[in-house]
């Protein structure tokens, strides 16, 4: 058992998430919400609150105005460590707007980040040198689609991790209104076969829409079905890259209608196992976080994390990606329900107690 704390890093923009409350649209309440969101800050979120044993930190530029305080505070209320933060006064913190989706509706969500304060550091090596005491770093494919800095910067991050020996989890995460396919690909490529990508997580339509990968995961088919096809999906991406990647995660939801569906997980091992996660129904009352919260979970697993809270170090690797995903389903559950990116600050304990098949009351 290890008595250590262990830090994971994040490198990414977090931005100002502005929404109405509930299912309400832009116009039709002047009741706004404003939180933090971004994908690594929120795996940094998650993590600071499985375990006092564990430590999210972010890596990341802020703009110092009311916004980039605003920021500031609500991370740190989830315990994430922002003493790497570099703050500016010649740029701006990145925004966006979402509006909930219902029915028939679907959810949507408009970006205001161009020129933002991460966007414009330029390529410094000296941004990564905590990552020379961390146990992990964090990236998702949205970082490098920011800005040609941000691209860079990523190639530095992913470069000082592999030197100090700390595993990288890369997120795909595409989006559509930042890059195309082409770009995604030609950068993912690059970094997956010069060995910086410790463990890849994706979807089937990001697998689909980047690596041209499809093998019919889609909402019609049954579950036991997806998984199945799933598992040939990961298995074409380690055809492709082999063992410069060590895992290679989906993660896997069929959806029924736009607010309820069912969602697991899965990796490859590096000996062709494959393992699934814990299936649950889900229902949504808020989009955004689902996938970090999965990301989250699957790395505090990797680093030894158990149902007490404690970190073991000498579990194998089938038990503690098992592990991981189990955790990474629940609370990508628990974040659907949960208004805002980052919450709610449950430890690992409250996951395993509260998100179960049980239909009766903890209490």
């Amino acid at each position: 058992m290890s008595s250590s704390i262990k830090t994971v890093f994040g490198f990414g923009e977090v931005m100002v998430r502005l929404s109405p409350v509930g299912s309400q649209a832009f116009g039709d309440s002047n009741t706004i919400q404003i939180t933090a969101g971004g994908s690594e800050a929120n795996v940094c979120a998650k993590l600071a609150g499985f375990s006092p044993s564990l430590r999210g930190a972010i890596i990341t530029a802020l703009n110092d105005d009311l916004a980039g305080r605003a920021l500031l505070a609500d991370m740190h209320k989830y315990g994430v460590d922002l003493s790497h933060v570099r703050w500016t006064r010649n740029a701006r913190n990145g925004v966006y707007y979402l509006e909930q989706g219902m029915g028939p509706i679907v959810a949507r969500v408009d970006y205001d980040r161009s020129g933002s304060a991460i966007t414009q550091l330029p390529p410094d090596d000296s941004l990564f040198e905590p990552l020379a005491g961390a146990s992990a770093l964090f990236v998702s494919g949205i970082t490098p689609a920011l800005s040609a800095n941000c691209a860079k910067n990523t190639e530095l991050a992913l470069g000082w991790a592999k030197q100090a020996g700390v595993p990288v989890f890369f997120d795909v995460n595409y989006r559509k209104k930042l890059w195309s396919p082409a770009d995604s690909l030609k950068c993912l490529d690059s970094l997956l076969n010069r060995g910086l990508i410790r463990t890849l997580i994706t979807t089937e339509t990001d697998a689909r829409a980047i690596f041209k990968i499809d093998y019919g995961v889609d909402d019609e088919s049954p579950m036991d079905v997806l998984i199945d096809r799933s598992r040939k999906v990961l298995e074409a991406l380690k055809g492709k890259y082999g063992n410069n990647c060590e895992l290679y995660v989906l993660t896997i939801r069929k959806r029924i209608t736009n607010e309820t569906g069912v969602w697991t997980s899965a990796a490859l091992l590096p000996d062709g196992s494959y393992i699934v996660g814990d299936v649950f129904d889900y229902v949504i009352l808020d989009r955004p976080g689902a996938g970090d919260s999965c990301s989250a979970g699957l790395i505090a697993g990797y680093l030894g994390l158990t149902r007490d809270g404690s970190i073991k170090d000498g579990l194998d690797l089938p038990t503690r990606v098992k592990f991981g995903l189990d955790l990474g389903n629940r609370a990508a559950i628990v974040a659907q329900k949960t208004i805002g990116d980052m919450g709610p600050a449950w430890d690992v304990g409250m996951y395993f107690d509260r998100v179960s098949a049980s239909k009766e009351i903890a209490r």
